[in-house]
């Protein structure tokens, strides 16, 4: 008599396989085939069959052996989990495109909204089933704006992007070890859907390094006050035997009679 257990792995093991299988051909085709892989992506993150294949996580599997960026394969399961979680068929998410989809289901799910106007909590899961019904008619922009604002990202917790170059060289050998060693002391920031920790943004990085340089006043020394300096001006002087201290050549004569006023004579 067959051991249930062993039937039990080899089914599995073969499932495994098919699965492996088949998303090497969806990969093929990308544009056509993304939301079936983006499935087949999703039921391999929930049952890890990626480590049986030789990698440590699903975006390694995707980028070593599919060509897919890891953010991308970790984002297209992560559409197909939330919208599964809030009830929401296929059917009725694949008509709003990824873009869209991406942006919506980075809200949380277990996560409560207050509403100011009616001042009560409602479940984010609510305004994702609504945001996902509406996005075919709304504008990418409108879909991030209102994600932001569920999110609390308004005003002065608005998200600002910034890009700037630098040279190989200065990332090497600078700036990339400078943000791990601000990482480490950070620590975790939570876990991703696939139970690893995650690493702190590099924005979040930037703001401890500059907070910490706002905060030594060394680095904020006032100018100089030289406002209250006498300033002497030198001129320079004729001393003869008139005492003169015009800086011109006049001869002695002139002198006198630039001193002396002028008569008026008769008939002038």
């Amino acid at each position: 008599m067959s051991d249930p257990q062993v039937i039990l792995g080899e089914t599995v093991a073969g499932h495994s396989a098919s699965l492996r299988k088949r998303m090497g051909v969806l990969a093929q085709d990308l544009v056509k085939n993304t939301f079936d892989l983006a499935e087949a992506f999703f039921e391999a993150q929930e049952t890890h069959c990626y480590i049986e294949w030789g990698f440590e996580s699903l975006g390694d599997y995707a980028s070593l052996e599919l060509g897919i960026k890891h953010r991308k394969a970790q984002y297209l399961a992560r559409i197909v989990r939330v919208c599964r979680e809030c009830g929401v068929a296929r059917k009725d998410y694949e008509p709003v495109g990824v873009t869209k989809l991406r942006e919506i289901t980075s809200l949380d799910t277990d996560a409560t909204f207050f509403d100011q106007e009616y001042q009560k909590h409602t479940p984010m899961v609510d305004y994702i089933v609504d945001l996902i019904a509406k996005a075919p008619e709304c504008t990418t922009v409108e879909i991030e704006e209102e994600v932001a604002r569920l999110k609390g990202m308004t005003g002065e917790n608005a998200m600002v992007k910034r890009g700037y170059s630098l040279t190989r060289s200065a990332w090497d050998n600078v700036v990339a070890i400078c943000f791990e060693s601000v990482r480490k002391r950070l620590g975790s920031a939570g876990r991703d859907e696939e139970g690893k920790a995650k690493e702190f943004s590099d924005g979040v990085v930037i703001e401890c390094l500059c907070a910490e340089y706002n905060s030594d006043p060394r680095n904020f020394l006032e100018d100089e006050d030289c406002s209250k300096e006498q300033i002497e001006v030198q001129e320079e002087s004729n001393v003869g035997t008139t005492g003169t201290t015009s800086g011109l050549d006049i001869p002695q004569e002139s002198e006198v009679a630039l001193r002396s006023p002028r008569k008026v004579l008769p008939g002038e």
